[in-house]
């Protein structure tokens, strides 16, 4: 009887650093990402995620016509200047902004008069120490009615 429970002590305590190396990301960008003005509301389509240096990922996300939207983006500060850009969720995939044309600004507001699918493509540079550190990317989204 004590052999299996020696046993399973064993692989209880292989799990302990899996376990603990896992980074809850899951409201980051609630508390880290900067927010636009009180004008606007929260949209449930913002998100956050655990990246590691040189990922890339998508977030599709709709936005109504007749709105204006506030996207802001936000890392670790040891990832550095994250990149992010905004596309037409269609097969043309037309690049509507770059925030590496702005200075890798953290943040835009747009005004939307269709409604239509977008990406939010979000990505993360290379380390040049080579480490894979996993950190966490908020993104929030924001809108409110066009004037």
């Amino acid at each position: 009887m004590k052999k299996p429970f020696q046993l399973l002590l064993i692989l209880l305590l292989m799990f302990i650093p899996v376990l603990t190396y896992a980074q809850d990301c899951t409201d980051y960008h609630q508390y880290h990402c900067l927010y636009a003005d009180y004008s606007f509301f929260y949209s449930k389509q913002s998100k956050s995620s655990l990246f590691k240096p040189g990922q890339v990922s998508e977030l599709k996300v709709v936005a109504y016509g007749g709105e204006d939207y506030y996207v802001a983006v936000c890392a670790h500060r040891k990832f550095g200047d994250v990149h992010f850009r905004i596309i037409e969720d269609n097969s043309a995939r037309k690049v509507i902004y770059d925030n590496a044309t702005d200075n890798y600004s953290e943040s835009i507001i747009f005004s939307n008069d269709m409604t239509r699918n977008l990406i939010i493509e979000v990505s993360v540079p290379e380390n040049d120490a080579g480490s894979n550190e996993r950190r966490c990317v908020g993104v929030v989204i924001q809108f409110r009615k066009t004037e």
